[in-house]
């Protein structure tokens, strides 16, 4: 069962993102290259980095180990995408990026996937073929291995579904596949729906560190290595 706080926080995100998108539509200039909503999107996977890293380095016997590779893995992620947002400096330093078959420079991570995508759609019906066939192994061997470790499996679940910042993260994971998804999609509202899904990406990952400070009993100002004591014990089920 998930719980109140990560309900919540679900339902919030749900509907911060439609009141976006409707904006959005209307102000077409809040999701132009280069523009508004991505600018935000840059300072924000930039904070998370830089919050997620400090988190790892500053926060001492508090974090378990695998806390602490998840925020160092969190803020490298973070950082590369950070990096996409500004297409890796190339307009900032006008910089030649790279040409990619059938249009575009490669300046973004997202860009992988097309090219991938352009492969396969040149390919044809092997293409389609070789993408069904690989898709349909991937499948298979996690129905399989979900079998073999069901208990395991509900137990990880449950556990995400419980804690703040591994639900934030999963979460913040599934809107930037998403964004990368609606990339490869030759629409306007495509576009401006992946600018969004990224924006609030950024912002998802800032609030799961924010969670996982205040489970450890910190305040969000981690760069100011300030302390303080809250009433709430660390994992009770009623948060914040």
């Amino acid at each position: 069962m998930m719980s109140r706080e990560n309900l919540t926080f679900a339902v919030a995100m749900v509907a911060s993102v439609i009141v976006l998108f409707t904006v959005s539509l209307s102000r077409p200039y809040l999701v132009v290259e280069d523009g508004p909503m991505e600018d935000l999107s840059a300072a924000g996977f930039a904070t998370a980095a830089l919050l997620a890293c400090g988190t790892a380095l500053r926060s001492g016997r508090a974090l378990t180990p695998a806390e602490r590779i998840i925020l160092f893995v969190t803020g490298g992620i973070s950082v590369v995408l950070f990096l996409s947002e500004i297409s890796f400096g190339a307009r900032i330093f006008h910089v030649q990026m790279p040409k990619m078959r059938g249009g575009g420079e490669f300046d973004g991570g997202h860009d992988i996937v097309i090219l991938v995508f352009r492969q396969l759609r040149d390919a044809g019906s092997t293409g389609i073929v070789v993408a069904a066939v690989g898709i349909g192994l991937v499948l298979a061997v996690a129905v399989r291995l979900l079998s073999l470790f069901r208990q395991e499996a509900r137990a990880i679940v449950q556990y995400v579904l419980w804690r703040a910042f591994e639900f934030r993260l999963i979460a913040a994971v599934c809107m930037i596949s998403s964004a990368v998804v609606l990339d490869v999609i030759p629409s306007y509202k495509a576009s401006v729906l992946e600018e969004i899904m990224e924006f609030s990406a950024s912002g998802v990952l800032i609030l799961a560190v924010f969670g996982l400070l205040r489970d450890k009993g910190r305040v969000v100002p981690v760069l100011q290595n300030v302390r303080t004591k809250i009433t709430v014990p660390p994992h009770s089920p009623r948060q914040f």
